[in-house]
């Protein structure tokens, strides 16, 4: 039997989602709590998901925050890919 390649590895994403967002947070120096008011989701919530904590981010949340960060998501989303 064939190995299937695996095309995303659902643990290093969010790994790499989790990098990628703290790294565009940082780039354009802003706090947990700044982002927090930018995007309207808690700062709480951000750092679960910088930490890798939280897994289960809503699209709703995904949208939220690129905007706040300026940012395209699918180019968040791409460059959160480590495999």
């Amino acid at each position: 039997m064939r190995k299937v390649r695996e095309l995303y590895n659902e643990e290093l994403f969010i790994e790499g989602f989790a990098d990628e967002l703290r790294r565009k947070r940082e780039e354009q120096s802003l706090s947990l709590n700044q982002l927090s008011e930018k995007s309207t989701v808690s700062a709480s919530f951000i750092m679960r998901i910088e930490k890798g904590e939280r897994t289960n981010v809503s699209i709703e949340v995904l949208f939220k925050l690129a905007n706040a960060l300026c940012i395209n998501i699918v180019q968040l989303l791409e460059n959160s890919q480590k495999n």
